[in-house]
This record gives structure tokens, sequence and C-alpha cells, in this order.
């Protein structure tokens, strides 16, 4: 692995063999964020793929998958927390490697808007304070609030990161788990109409909205360099993180279906379908618990966008990719100092200023995520040939057929991407890859000596 000079680096390191599996796998599901992505999916997915909403959600976990085994391969080969970027800047060369880091970091400057107003929203919810829910002034406080939050509990140790992960990802899953049993329950039947007259257009419509909803396990690989055995549990941690998110979230696809039907949930598909059902369902208690879920996820998912992000961004200062102070790593906490800092800094400033101007430029900000991630996921697949050129034989399967497999799946979600795009979330992906071709072909090549490391 790659490493900076020490007058830059001071001997400092990321700390070494914090995390297990199970607090690497926490971390991969949170950053997903389950309980908002199921809130704010279900209805739409019903309205789309109706009683295939189940069925969708298991196959859209397919190219994921295939995409995390392309992970796991290069992980093995090399440990570094930059992940995509040393990865395809090795396979590629510098400028393809630096253009990949930076459409990693802003796709999660752009998603930071989206989880902080979130947060926000439900916490007043949640208090009773509509009027506070619909103030600009009061969501972009709050939620600046929250990023700020998030951003000291990641400074100040990854292990204290992992155990607020561990934390509220349990008030997910407990708020999960209660929903969809008592909806199995009240609807006395596992039953759900025949979903054999969705169309082929509605179809790829839904795969493309469930696909996004499996993004962020990739962060059990960006704190690689911190976890025990880093090249063999941080694939581990991902791979299970994808399967329990799968269980997890066709059965509460399946039990809402069950219990409301189709055309209930495709009526609330603006919105989170459980504000409609719970206080039915679970009762005030019931329903406040699903709202904490929910808040709680986007909490969890907000601090596990800082986590990998700022190790990316380390990573490319090491690389000179970025500058030379983003390589700082704090000697008291072994943490990124400066880049932690500066990523959430940023994302507070958009945010506010996104939230406080324009809720259309926040939502087509939102919106060019999806076409940011499948690009990054689409340069990582195709690297893993180019990078184990010369070293496939016996490993053909692992280094050919599945990331072959990975890039087709992936260029359909692009050009599906693409095309269901809103003009303003295509014009916020240009600006950002203009943006980031001009900054990242400023920077120097890396030191004498370094290039071929």
């Amino acid at each position: 692995m790659t490493t900076i000079p020490d007058s830059r680096s001071r001997g400092r390191s990321l700390r070494k063999g914090a995390l297990g599996l199970r607090a690497s796998t926490a971390i991969g599901m949170s950053s997903t964020a389950p309980a908002y992505s199921l809130a704010v999916s279900v209805g739409l997915l019903a309205g789309t793929v109706g009683a295939a909403t189940p069925q969708v959600l298991a196959v859209s976990a397919i190219p994921v998958i295939l995409m995390a085994l392309c992970f796991r391969e290069l992980n093995a080969a090399q440990p570094d927390c930059g992940t995509t970027f040393r990865w395809t800047e090795k396979a590629f060369g510098r400028g393809i490697g630096r253009m990949v880091g930076w459409t990693t970091v802003m796709a999660c400057v752009l998603v930071m808007g989206n989880l902080a107003q979130v947060a926000s929203v439900y916490t007043y919810v949640l208090f009773g304070l509509d009027g506070a829910a619909d103030s600009r002034v009061a969501q972009a406080g709050l939620g600046a609030v929250f990023i700020a939050g998030m951003a000291v509990l990641a400074y100040r140790g990854i292990r204290i990161a992992a155990w607020t992960q561990l934390l509220l990802l349990g008030v997910e899953l407990l708020a999960l788990l209660w929903f969809a049993v008592n909806a199995f329950w009240v609807a006395d039947s596992f039953t759900i109409p025949p979903a054999s007259t969705t169309s082929e257009v509605s179809w790829s419509t839904g795969l493309l909205i469930a696909v996004f909803l499996y993004w962020g396990w990739d962060s059990s690989f960006s704190v690689n360099e911190e976890t025990r055995d880093p090249r063999r549990t941080p694939a581990v941690a991902a791979l299970a993180a994808n399967v329990i998110l799968v269980v997890l979230y066709v059965v509460v696809a399946w039990s809402a279906i069950a219990y409301a039907g189709t055309d209930a949930l495709a009526d609330v598909s603006d919105g989170d379908f459980f504000s409609v059902l719970a206080g039915d369902l679970l009762g005030t208690a019931g329903g406040k618990l699903l709202l904490l879920a929910v808040l709680a996820s986007a909490l969890a998912s907000t601090q596990t966008t800082i986590l990998p992000t700022a190790r990316t961004m380390l990573s490319m200062a090491r690389r000179d990719a970025f500058p030379g102070q983003f390589a700082r790593i704090s000697a008291r906490f072994q943490t990124p100092s400066v880049a932690t800092w500066v990523f959430a800094g940023v994302s507070l400033l958009i945010y506010v200023v996104l939230v406080l101007t324009s809720d259309a430029v926040l939502a087509d900000s939102v919106g060019a995520v999806s076409i940011l991630v499948s690009l990054y996921y689409l340069a990582t697949a195709l690297a893993v040939p180019v990078y184990f050129s010369g070293e496939i034989r016996g490993r053909v399967l692992q280094r050919v057929v599945v990331p072959l497999l990975a890039t087709a799946g992936f260029v359909t979600v692009l050009v599906l991407a693409v095309a269901n795009a809103a003009t303003g979330s295509l014009v916020v992906v240009g600006v950002t890859m203009v943006v980031g071709a001009i900054i990242m072909y400023s920077m120097k090549p890396p030191a004498e000596g370094e290039a071929s490391s």
C-alpha cells in the first residue's frame, strides 16, 4: 500500500485492527439508510410495479452483489481506504483514477443534503413541531447541527463511530421487524396478488429505483485499513450487509403489501408510507418508533457518508490528487482530521444554501447521485480484469466473468438513470464532472518513486 512521505504524515496512520466483522457490517448496512430507503420507496415501487415490489427488490440486488464481489477481489490485492480511486488509478492511470475518486466524493457531498434534511424534518415531526418541519430556516439550522454532530463523532475515533452505528442500526431493525410482524399478523395472510401483469417498462423503472436502495455497502471497504484482517473482513461484511438488506427489504415490502394492498401504497408514492400506515397498525407509540427509526436511519447514514468520503480524500491526498493537508491524521484519535472537517464543512454549506434558496436544485442534486454512483461502480468493475491482467489464470470467474456481468448490469442502470433523469440532474452531473476535471488535472503527479507502487 502506498504511503505518503514522513514529512507529511509524521508517522501517523489510521487505527489498525479497530473494527471487527460486526462493526464493519453495521457500517455497510447503516450507509444504505434502510428505514428511510424503505419509507420513501415502497409506495413508489408499488405504484410502478404493483405486487411485484418484493421481487423487484430481490432482483435488483443481483448487480449490487456482483459489484461487491468485484470490490472483494480488488480489496484482497490492495486494501487501501481510497478503494475505487486507488484501484482504478492503478488499472487505468492517474487521470481516470482521479476522476473516479472525484466522482465518489461528489456523490457523497450531494447526498448529504438529502440526509440532513430528512433528519431535521423527522425530528420536528417526532416532537410535534409541524411548523418547524415546514420551515426552510428551521430545516437548515437543525440539519447543519446534525452534520456537525455526526462529523464530531466521526472525528473522535472509528470505535465511537462504530458503536454509534450499532446503536442506531439496532433502533432501525427493531422498528422495521416490529412493523413487518404486526403487518403480517393483522393481514392474517402471507399472500400477495400475482405480479405477472407488470410491464417490462415498469420493471425497468422499478429496478432503477430499487438498485440504489443498496448503495452504501461499500463503506465496509472504505474502513479496510482500520479493520481486522483487512484483506478479508470488509468483503465478508459487505456481502453479509447486502444479504441482510435483501431479506429486510423483501420482508418489509411484502408485509406492507399483504396488509395494505398496492393501491393504498401507491396513493402515498410521493411520501412516507410508514407515517400513513403506522398509526392504525401500531398505535401512537408504534408510529413514534417508526418515525424514530427513519430519523436514526438518516443520522446513521449521514455519519457513514462522512467516514468513507474522508478516507477517500485521505487516500487521494497520499497520491497528490488532493492537497497534502488532506492526508493529515489526528494524533489523538487516529482519524482523517482535515478531510473529515472539510468534507463536513462543504456538505453543510451546500446543504444550507440549497435548502434556503431552492428545493428544485436540492432535488436535482439528489437525482444526480444515481448517475455518479453508476459511473464509479462501472469504472470499478472494468478495472478488475485490467488490474489483474497477466494474473487471470485460475481466477477467470472472479476476475473476468463476474466483472463483465457487473459491467453489463451497471451499463443498463446508467442508461436508465440518464434516460429517467431530470434536465437539472444532468446539468448537476455535467458541472460536477467539468469542475472535477479542472481540479484533478491541475494537481501535481505522484512524487518520484510512487507512480508504480
